[in-house]
């Protein structure tokens, strides 16, 4: 056979072969440029802890409380009057508020007095103590005074009777001639490594009565002393056994977190919410808000994924084990982002050197400092802040105990505590002036933040914020906060920056 038979042979063969050819040739030009895989892309996520409610109750120093010392039916000699300037005098006087009697300072003629009534405290005193004071004050002038006021303290000394600080309240310089009410709160701790031995009240009164007439006074009257603790004392991995209050402080707290990441983008597949809200099935995180119940706002339904009893430190030593396939953990991604906020009672008394604990009301287990620190800094992500809302806090956050100074060395983190090495104060429900349930730092730093404030900024603002329990000084002396941020991005990281928290 010749090449032109051939070539007749596989003509059609040849030409099915072209034409092939030429269709996936067009095929391919006009194609969509697809590449090969799409790559992941980034989340945000976000670990919620709530595990403990409990807070304890006021408990009122009932010895002192309704003594002569405190509503002065009678002048027990116990108070001890002092007046740098010496134009003034005291007197007992069974002029009074509800009882017949008060304590007085008077002024002798023109001038200033800087003068106070010092009361010598007898009663026990219980260290992480909250001592708060109440005192009914009436200011009485005829003609023009000037000066700061009337204003009352308390005095911690230490066993050598060396005064360690003075807690004092702000001032009040003008009551109209009518009984007035001063607020002021102390902490018995020491953060300052003196121990507080001694403590003495204080009502102190400053300025110049001009024009002094027979009448110009200022009185004092129902000394209220109460004590607040958060912790029990015998065993601070366990929630005060006797007076103790089922609130929504705690829970509240996790809460305001959750919705303000549900608000900015966050979504339940990621975020894992641990709430333990035991007896409290209606949590209002703030009273001038529209939602009386946090838990289901307006039907929709807060995505909780673990509960109450199982709220406890295994099942959170589980989900942040990246060697668990079934953990929230293990699903984090290099390129992702991870919140931790943790909410619960804290303690530096339960381990040897003042390791710190994170409690879990469930079943009173705990996760320490060491624990946590060997779970978390083997999670891999682009960036991560942590929050730990607890007494000690800063403890916790710090590795080898020396605050602020050795602060995990965690190098895509942001780490923030609601205090140092002292306690930590929450409002335990929205019925105070604030009108919010939760922390007296971390709320109103989710506050800015949902406000899309940096970190910084809102880290500024919490330290500033002062209570409204005519507490005098802001929680930045009350607790200390701290931050330490090893990706230097915390005057830029916002909801609003890119990327985004």
């Amino acid at each position: 056979m010749d090449l032109r038979s051939n070539l007749r042979k596989y003509l059609p063969l040849i030409g099915f072969i072209l034409l092939i050819g030429l269709v996936l040739s067009s095929w391919i030009i006009y194609l969509p440029n697809i590449p090969e895989k799409t790559p992941r892309l980034a989340k945000r996520k976000a670990i919620i802890l709530c595990s403990a409610n409990d807070f304890y109750g006021s408990e009122s120093e009932d010895e002192f409380n309704g003594s002569p010392d405190a509503n002065f039916t009678t002048n027990t000699g116990n108070w001890f009057f002092t007046d740098s300037e010496t134009n003034s005098f005291h007197e007992w006087t069974s002029f009074g508020n509800e009882t017949l009697g008060s304590l007085y300072i008077k002024p002798i003629g023109p001038g200033l007095i800087n003068a106070s009534l010092t009361y010598n405290w007898t009663y026990p005193l219980y260290e992480y103590a909250l001592y708060n004071i109440s005192v009914s004050v009436q200011i009485n002038e005829t003609g023009n005074f000037v000066g700061k006021g009337a204003r009352i303290g308390i005095q911690w000394l230490d066993s050598s009777d060396i005064l360690v600080r003075t807690d004092w309240s702000t001032y009040l310089n003008a009551t109209g001639n009518k009984w007035r009410n001063i607020n002021m709160g102390g902490v018995c701790n020491n953060e300052t490594e003196n121990e507080l031995f001694k403590m003495k009240l204080i009502l102190a009164f400053e300025g110049d009565f001009v024009g002094a007439g027979p009448t110009d006074s200022v009185h004092y009257d129902d000394v209220i002393v109460d004590r607040l603790i958060q912790v029990n004392l015998t065993d601070p991995t366990d929630p005060p056994p006797d007076g103790k209050i089922n609130s929504d402080g705690f829970p509240a707290q996790a809460l305001q977190v959750y919705w303000i990441l549900k608000d900015h983008g966050y979504t339940d597949d990621n975020i894992f919410l641990m709430l333990y809200h035991t007896g409290d099935d209606v949590i209002d995180i703030d009273v001038f808000d529209i939602y009386t119940n946090d838990l289901n706002r307006s039907g929709v339904l807060a995505d909780i994924d673990v509960e109450n009893d199982d709220v406890n430190a295994s099942r959170f030593k589980q989900e942040l084990d990246i060697s668990n396939p079934e953990s929230f953990a293990s699903s984090i991604r290099a390129k992702d982002q991870l919140i931790i906020f943790m909410t619960d009672h804290g303690s530096n008394a339960v381990l040897p050197d003042k390791n710190a604990t994170f409690h879990f009301e469930a079943d009173n287990s705990y996760i320490n400092e060491t624990e946590f620190y060997d779970l978390v800094k083997e999670i891999t992500c682009e960036r991560m802040l942590i929050c730990v809302d607890c007494c000690f806090s800063g403890n916790f956050l710090n590795e080898n105990k020396n605050i602020g100074q050795s602060w995990y060395d965690l190098p895509n983190c942001i780490l923030i505590s609601a205090a140092s090495n002292v306690l930590s104060w929450y409002w335990i429900n929205n019925k105070n002036p604030d009108g919010f349930a939760g922390s007296w730092f971390f709320h109103p730093f989710w506050e800015q933040l949902d406000l899309n404030q940096t970190i910084m900024s809102a880290y500024n603002f919490a330290l500033g914020f002062i209570p409204s329990i005519n507490f005098p000084k802001p929680v930045a002396i009350i607790q200390n906060p701290l931050m330490k941020d090893n990706l230097g991005i915390n005057d830029t990281w916002s909801f609003d920056s890119d990327p985004q928290l």
